[in-house]
């Protein structure tokens, strides 16, 4: 593999903030190769000679960052498996909350399926099972795979602006966590059987209504 040079890695760099700002200006569709070009100081052939073409480079843009969020989501220290689902499903509904325009540029992107994206995510759900399962709070006959699966759909909804856009904050998260629980408290035991029964009790307490703001 060839290695850049400090020179091209630095380009290599400003290229891809410069598509990741023009995402969220302009959105995907509104992204054109010539402005990018422009706005990165560099020709629209110097753009498809590196990355081939716009799909690709905005894809690679958006997974940069994507690992770059995500890695400081592993690498945060918390000492139980649920209390790390509940830190991913709150952490990610804030920056997406905070970065709504970038959220909502990139919608026919992060919606493909069996992308690095999917990959991504369901890589950071999968160390908070496996950090259940080594607590030993799983049923002996659960597929940690299946369900890792279905915590992914469950939780999808957050990464998505429409969601922000029709309810509050409160009611994202609480939502996500209040179907993660659910679906937890009937495979596990231990602290994680009590940590999601106590969630749903306190969520189902407040009678509060999730398709409200």
């Amino acid at each position: 593999m060839k290695v850049m040079t400090e020179k091209q890695y630095e380009r290599r760099r400003r290229i891809l903030a410069a598509a990741r700002k023009l995402v969220t200006e302009k959105g995907y569709d509104g992204l054109k190769m010539r402005e990018l070009a422009e706005a990165s100081g560099v020709t629209p052939k110097t753009l498809y000679h590196q990355f081939g073409s716009k799909e690709k480079l905005v894809l690679i843009a958006v997974e940069e960052r994507y690992r770059h969020i995500y890695q400081a989501i592993d690498d945060a220290i918390i000492d139980k498996g649920i209390e790390r689902l509940y830190y991913i499903i709150e952490t990610v509904a804030e920056v997406t909350r905070n970065n709504i325009a970038y959220a909502r540029g990139l919608g026919s992107i992060l919606s493909i399926k069996d992308s690095a994206f999917t990959t991504i995510r369901m890589s950071t759900y999968r160390k908070a099972l496996d950090q259940i399962q080594a607590e030993g709070d799983f049923v002996d006959w659960l597929d940690v795979k299946l369900l890792n699966y279905l915590i992914y759909s469950q939780v999808t909804r957050i990464y998505f602006p429409w969601w922000y856009d029709e309810f509050s904050p409160s009611n994202t998260v609480n939502t996500a966590k209040l179907d993660v629980s659910m679906a937890l408290r009937s495979v596990t035991k231990g602290y994680t059987f009590e940590k999601t029964t106590q969630i749903i009790k306190s969520l189902m307490k407040k009678r509060q209504d999730f398709t409200k703001v």
